[in-house]
Parts: structure tokens; sequence; C-alpha cells
């Protein structure tokens, strides 16, 4: 999940959990992402509930190499013995690349109040 790299790689542990939060931050986020368009599939007035509802099937997900645990706090880790920087480029592509998902995260990021994020 290249949202949860994009965390990842600005040293965020966790943030605030709450549905609302996280639908908000993530259609904060999509709207001024550069690379959204590359993923049609996640458009409409609401990309945040698409995706919390991945959100919560990443974990399930075998071949993610990063997801989101929705506990208390929402907390990106990755899969693999793997560094942030290999997974992102595990992750990335030709149209995506590694720098465009630490964007997505930064922006997602952006939405919360300090005291919503948890920093290493």
């Amino acid at each position: 999940m290249g949202v949860a790299l994009g965390v990842l790689a600005l040293d965020i542990v966790a943030v605030a959990s709450s549905k609302t939060a996280l639908e908000f931050a993530f259609n904060y986020a999509w709207r001024r992402w550069s690379e959204a368009s590359q993923f049609p599939s996640i458009a409409g007035h609401d990309p945040g509930n698409l995706f919390w509802i991945g959100m919560g099937r990443s974990e399930g997900r075998h071949v993610a190499c990063a997801a989101l645990n929705d506990d208390d706090c929402a907390t990106p880790y990755i899969r693999y013995d793997w560094t942030v920087d290999e997974a992102l480029d595990h992750h990335a592509s030709r149209e995506v690349t590694a720098e465009d998902w630490k964007e997505l995260g930064r922006l997602f990021v952006e939405y919360f109040d300090e005291n919503e994020v948890r920093r290493r």
C-alpha cells in the first residue's frame, strides 16, 4: 500500500485511526496528488471510503509489501524484512515512482493535527 510506505518514509509511526479522520485525510491527499489519475478505479466523490475498505483488507494480503494496522492508531508497517526504501522501490513503477508515493504520504499526514501524528 503506497500510502503506508509514503507515511513510513516520513518517520511517522502512527496517525489517528478513526474512520472519519482516515477517510478525510485520504480525500485531502488524493485530490492534491498529481498521480491520482493513474488509478481510475479510485474515483468518485469519496475515494476515502475506498481507501478505508482497502485498508481493512490490506492486512490480509500476503502480496502487499506494506499495510496500515487499525488498532487505537493507524500504524503503517512493512511486511517483510525490508527497509522503507527497498519496499518503495519494490512498489514503485515507471508511472508512479517512489518519490510520488512519498508525496502522497506527505499529503496524507499533512491533513492531521500534530497531536494526531506519532513520529519516530
